[in-house]
């Protein structure tokens, strides 16, 4: 049996491959690393994103293991995971790990054996790229303020009518209980600038019209 560790937006748009080779979800589950909005997603026109940091950074949060049907070998659910990652589910793209650890970006998909009584869990580990909030010199609040400039600027036109802008994608991080120790403060500077908007939709929207998006 093959589990996919999930702790970010794959929680709630696992995408069609995935979604169609679910047996079921187990909750509750809680990250044996790290997570912190550390990445600057380029299919996201630069929203902050979650992925693994180093002791120091973010704390472990809570995800959920989606778990495939007995026939899903461990190398179809690597492949489907992949595609999901790069948004091209449905292709015949395969994974090839060797190749994906030795470049600069791309997800590498790594593997825990034996973990909450699943043989094989995987799961994506993108590279943290975004230099202040790997920055330990800075305060919570300092940090909040450039996720929170990366999030509203990620707003276009495309990105709105989809729902890959960074304002959505903390919202559906927070609405499936993913909390790291940015996120009250990444969210408040967030509503903050919204002229106080009662909730993130509203803020998200308050931008897009700003920004002519909407």
């Amino acid at each position: 049996m093959t589990g996919i560790l999930a702790y970010g937006s794959l929680v709630s748009d696992p995408g069609e491959e995935i979604r169609n080779a679910l047996a079921g979800r187990i909750g509750g589950v809680e990250t044996p690393f790290n997570v912190e909005y550390a990445r600057r997603s380029g299919t996201r026109h630069n929203a902050p994103t979650l992925v693994p940091v180093a002791e120091g950074l973010g704390s472990p949060v809570i995800g959920v293991i989606l778990v495939l049907r007995e026939a899903i070998t461990e190398e179809e659910a690597r492949n489907m995971l992949y595609r999901r990652e790069i948004g091209e589910v449905g292709s015949n793209k395969t994974y090839q790990h060797e190749k994906q650890t030795n470049k600069k970006e791309g997800p590498v998909i790594k593997t825990l054996r034996d973990f909450r009584g699943i043989p094989v869990i995987i799961y994506a580990s993108l590279r943290p790229n975004f230099d202040e909030i790997l920055d330990t010199s800075l305060s919570n609040e300092e940090k909040a303020e450039v996720l929170a400039g990366a999030a509203i600027g990620s707003i276009t036109t495309e990105t709105y009518k989809v729902e890959r802008d960074g304002i959505w994608y903390l919202h559906q991080n927070i609405q499936s209980g993913i909390i790291t120790p940015l996120t009250e403060a990444y969210k408040y500077e967030i509503l903050r600038r919204a002229d106080g908007a009662a909730d993130l939709p509203a803020a998200r929207e308050y931008f897009a019209r700003q920004r002519g998006c909407a």
